[in-house]
């Protein structure tokens, strides 16, 4: 007999395999991991649009530890673990949808809107509009879609594609379900064991007419991070007397992260349904992650010694310069002749000391946190009409509660010499023991620090109205509208200490005041440059030094202090159309309207208004306003019951981050480098989306499938970098600085192919692989001087591809998954272009089902250890090397 489709243990449909039925008429339900695969190729195949799907039947049995690192599984996803200015970090957090940056995507929770925060200090300064997709935990999933095509009912903003998180509801999951779940986490560099709690349950009534849901977590993670970072280049004029333009590093530093994330929340959802024809829906979210970091770079001290002691034409005394650079070599890489090694004496050649290291000891009290409350109300008044309302508010927040910052350097020359991905440092004049009396006993430069806040929130409403007309072509129409106030600020309470003024340029006090015995662990930096150990600054004792003189002064710092109101008002009409045998889809408009308000502060404006320990500012009112029309339209043809083609297209928008809108003027000091706030002005991206695919859904759990896309981007934004001269707390008599800022550019396109294919083998085994292709470039007209008349699109790998092996029987269920994305260009750094390069991981997860209740599980992240390499235009020039070591885990699964 044939098998009926069964119901799998969360009481979701599942059609059976093809050899469901046994010769006795027994039928076999399929479950777990294939049941998930399954359940996921019905629902992208149902799907009026072109899109994936990641489906976990059953819960806490999501294929990995958050939610980027499942989209990274998907075709043309792409996940990324850190910003250009943050570097890699161990845990992933954005995703990129073919090639296009994170902040041109667009993130909802069953449906709509979810504010976020960002943990990072550059992070939440830079106030982009991704998603932080490491505040997720897996369990409190139950689907994810990525659209890669466009619908006039969903919510405008993404140009690459649109991601819908799906939660868990109680009225599709058994009665009293509970599952509970305990971890230790493991990474290999930090070498400690950390637990990882979560628990789900779910009741409704005999009736199923009201339920509710209730889920919790707690994971604890310790993170380590050795990298070595060129923190920027500059470009020398007439090196050394040579008559040629050299590019220089500004700083190279051997620098030790170390942290210590806990993320905890839950989540809860209440169904009721009092008639078969309305449906109240009430949910609410909660998640915060603490992530408190300690941030160590011990540099050579690059731009000063480029800056003072590298021309026989400096030997003023009193200026500490003078010539002491006894050594050079100059590579011509990808036609630009880079400095790639030099050696600067201990003293000059008129007898000055030369300073060839500086150290940053930076601590920082961290945290983000997402709270989303939203009620959704279904009502079929009749048979053919439904209305569907929405409301709700969402908070998220990025804060860096307290940063202390101890800045020392050493008197000593310096050597740098370039070596593959690192740059082997030496210091002549110090000792050999970094923890020696005579080590620690340098200069006092400077300490910085303060307070960040980045508070963003979201009022929204929607309502909706569904007609069906099914008079054989015309099945529906759909309209409705859209509201949404949000607000995104960024508040910097910065410091001022007497001591600055009382020690810096001196020996009075220095690394040696605050150390206690803190180094870097023995094996530091062995899989990057072989650094040797070094000192660390003790946050107590740096704290303590700090609460005297005076003590901190705090005061509101307006140069790094910004807000931007948004208010968007949409309105759609959408006809969804087809038969029901071959064909089907959907054609619509969205309009949607933008009204941008910013505030910034500056020091030029016509009434100072705001008066602050660090000087007078006026308040900057600004915005704009815009209107969009955003047509679309979806069909799906099917040529028979396994094989369809889908084709696409619409026009899309993303709006340009909030810190591009009125974003943190700030400058660094010591790289002499800065950006120059935000544009009010700026126009969004806009684009012509174009899609065309073939999906083969061959036999149950089994898809080869071709797609073609083509984004042609009719705006972009893009920097301008210039050269500005400032006056700052550390050079009050001015310095020219390389300064960053928004600007509108041109167009570009981007085209490409993907490539499906899932396949069961035997015996329980099969594979699951997919391919990429994305071309991203600028067009001719966009390009620009200040960027190197470069036609790279940021964010944008050209091959992506990923390879899962599976086997599952009724005992075992096994995971290896090998994820690759080509290099691409990161961002702007420092007026840097900053590139990542290839990076592979290959992922694994055991679950032993020891009874019906009781699994035990196993999962690795890295597990060959790949590292982040990042370079600067040629692989060349390295920018930035990081070892984030391996992470494992080891735990049971409780189900009742």
């Amino acid at each position: 007999m044939p098998a009926a489709a069964a119901d799998n243990a969360d009481g979701v449909a599942v059609a059976p395999a093809a050899d469901a039925a046994t010769p006795g008429g027994e039928e076999i339900v399929v479950t777990g991991l294939r049941a998930s695969i399954e359940a996921s190729l019905i629902q992208k195949k149902k799907s009026d649009m072109v899109s994936e799907v990641i489906t976990a039947q059953d819960i806490g049995k999501f294929p990995d530890k958050n939610v980027a690192d499942s989209l990274g599984r998907l075709t043309g996803v792409n996940v990324v673990t850190g910003s250009a200015n943050a570097g890699g970090f161990g845990e992933n957090q954005s995703v990129s949808i073919r090639g296009t940056d994170p902040n041109l995507n667009l993130t909802l929770l069953d449906g709509h809107s979810v504010a976020t925060g960002d943990w990072f200090v550059l992070d939440q300064q830079n106030g982009g509009r991704s998603f932080n997709f490491s505040m997720f935990p897996s369990e409190i999933v139950g689907q994810l879609e990525v659209y890669k095509s466009a619908e006039a009912d969903i919510p405008e903003g993404a140009i690459g594609g649109t991601i819908n998180v799906h939660s868990r509801m109680p009225l599709d999951l058994p009665a009293g379900s509970v599952h509970l779940s305990g971890q230790g986490a493991y990474n290999d560099l930090a070498a400690k064991w950390e637990p990882q709690f979560s628990g789900v349950a779910s009741w409704k009534n005999k009736d199923e007419t009201f339920g509710v849901l209730v889920s919790g977590f707690y994971e604890k993670r310790a993170f380590r991070r050795d990298g070595q970072e060129f923190l920027g280049y500059q470009t020398v004029d007439n090196f050394a007397d040579t008559g040629q333009t050299v590019l220089a590093p500004t700083l190279i530093g051997n620098a030790y992260f170390t942290q210590q994330r806990v993320r905890k929340g839950g989540d809860i959802a209440v169904q009721w349904k009092p008639t078969d024809n309305l449906e109240l829906t009430a949910t609410g979210l909660y998640t915060r992650m603490d992530a408190n970091n300690t941030n160590v770079n011990s540099m050579a001290w690059t731009s000063r010694l480029l800056g003072q002691n590298s021309s026989a034409g400096l030997d003023d005394i009193s200026k500490d310069e003078g010539n002491a650079l006894t050594g050079y070599t100059i590579k011509n890489i990808g036609g630009q002749n880079v400095l790639t090694g030099a050696t600067w004496a201990n003293t000059a050649t008129n007898g000055a000391p030369v300073y060839g290291k500086v150290q940053d000891d930076i601590f920082r009290t961290a945290y983000s946190s997402t709270w989303v409350a939203n009620f959704d109300a279904k009502w079929r008044p009749t048979d053919a009409l439904t209305l569907d309302g929405e409301i709700g508010y969402t908070k998220g927040k990025g804060a860096t509660s307290d940063t202390e910052a101890w800045e020392t350097y050493w008197r000593t020359g310096m050597s740098y010499a370039f070596d593959g991905k690192h740059a082997n440092l030496s210091f002549p004049d110090l000792p050999a023991d970094n923890s020696s009396a005579a080590y620690l006993d340098n200069f006092y430069n400077w300490s910085w620090g303060g307070k960040i806040v980045s508070p963003d929130r979201e009022f929204y409403a929607k309502a909706d109205a569904e007609y069906a007309i099914d008079n054989g072509w015309l099945k529906s129409i759909k309209v409705g509208g859209r509201y949404t106030d949000h607000k995104r600020s960024l508040i910097y309470d910065a410091y001022q200490w007497a001591g600055n003024g009382l020690f810096s340029g001196t020996q009075t006090i220095g690394l040696g005041s605050v150390y206690d015995g803190d180094m870097t662990p023995g094996d530091y930096s062995d899989g990057i440059a072989g650094a040797p150990p070094y000192a660390l600054a003790n946050r107590d004792k740096v704290l303590e030094l700090l609460s005297q003189n005076g003590g901190r002064v705090f005061g509101f710092y307006p140069p790094q202090s910004f807000s931007v109101k948004e208010r968007d008002a949409a309105v759609y009409a959408m006809a969804k159309v087809g038969n029901d045998r071959d064909w089907r889809g959907n054609i619509g408009v969205r309009a949607v309207h933008t009204d941008l308000a910013t505030t910034q502060y500056s020091p030029n404006a016509e009434t100072l208004d705001v008066h602050s320990i660090f000087g007078d500012y006026g308040t900057v009112r600004d915005g704009s306003k815009y209107w969009d029309v955003l047509p679309s339209a979806n069909l799906t043809y099917n040529i028979n019951e396994k094989l369809l083609v889908r084709g696409a297209a619409a026009k899309v928008m993303s709006r340009p981050g909030y810190a591009q809108l009125a974003g943190a003027f700030s400058l660094d000091d010591l790289g002499l480098t800065g950006t120059a706030g935000g544009n009010p002005h700026l126009k969004p991206y806009r684009a012509w989306q174009f899609n065309l695919a073939a999906e083969w859904y061959y036999a149950p759990q089994a898809l080869f499938s071709v797609g073609l896309f083509d984004l042609d981007i009719k705006s972009y934004i893009t920097s301008q970098t210039t050269t500005q001269f400032y006056k700052t707390q550390q050079h009050p008599d001015g310095a020219n600085f390389l300064v960053t800022a928004p600007v509108n550019g041109g167009g570009g396109t981007n085209k490409g192919v993907e490539v499906n294919w899932q396949q069961p083998i035997a015996w329980g085994f099969g594979i699951i692989a997919n391919y990429t292709y994305s071309d991203a470039k600028k067009k001719k007209s966009a390009v620009v001087a200040s960027d190197g008349f470069s036609r790279v699109i940021d964010g944008n790998s050209k091959h992506t591809y990923n390879v899962t092996g599976y086997f599952e029987d009724k005992w075992v269920s096994a995971r290896l998954a090998y994820s690759f994305r080509s290099k691409f260009r990161s961002g702007i750094d420092r007026s840097t272009p900053m590139w990542q390069d290839d990076f592979g991981q290959l992922d694994g997860s055991v679950l032993i089902h020891v009874t019906k209740q009781v699994d035990l599980s196993f999962d690795a992240q890295n597990i060959t250890n790949s590292k982040l390499y990042y370079f600067v235009g040629d692989k060349a020039v390295p920018r930035a090397y990081y070892d984030n070591g391996r992470t494992f885990y080891a735990g049971a699964r409780l189900n009742f």
